[in-house]
């Protein structure tokens, strides 16, 4: 979890925002933040924004990656969420990162021919001895309103 800090400050009638901070990742500092921000005379308000990134692993078989050529399936993403990731992981399999389907294809074409007339499944053993699994991965990130009394406290606080 991590926090941006947003400073308006009026000009004639119109309120205008002024800058966003970066990413806070430490509620101290984001305290130290909106305290700064707060001695600015020309600050007309502060807005306190919370980011959450959920990432989510679902493991799947050979037979749940999307058709080739298709896009990959559509992934329900709630409201206030943000799909920014999904892709494939081969655990198991060195050096692979995230992953297409067709990646994905490619490598366990590649792995069955390092290991030919071994039959192995995605939960099993592979090449080597090294377990195989196959997950879809989902990043969405999510960002709220929120507040300095929300902020969780931590054993340096004032």
């Amino acid at each position: 979890m991590t926090w941006t800090v947003s400073a308006y400050r009026r000009s004639g009638g119109a309120e205008i925002h002024e800058y966003t901070s970066h990413r806070l990742a430490s509620p101290g500092l984001v305290r130290e933040h909106m305290r700064l921000a707060g001695e600015r005379p020309w600050v007309s308000r502060l807005v306190l924004t919370e980011h959450v990134r959920e990432v989510a692993r679902r493991g799947i078989g050979e037979q749940d990656l999307p058709v080739r050529g298709e896009l990959t399936r559509r992934v329900p993403v709630s409201a206030g969420g943000r799909l920014v990731a999904h892709f494939y992981e081969i655990e198991g399999l060195e050096n692979a990162g995230p992953l297409s389907a067709d990646d994905v294809r490619f490598h366990l074409h590649w792995l069955r021919a390092v290991s030919p007339g071994t039959a192995w499944p995605l939960d099993g053993t592979g090449p080597g001895g090294r377990a195989i699994a196959l997950w879809e991965v989902t990043v969405v990130d999510r960002a709220r309103p929120s507040s300095e009394d929300a902020l969780p406290h931590t054993p340096h606080d004032p």
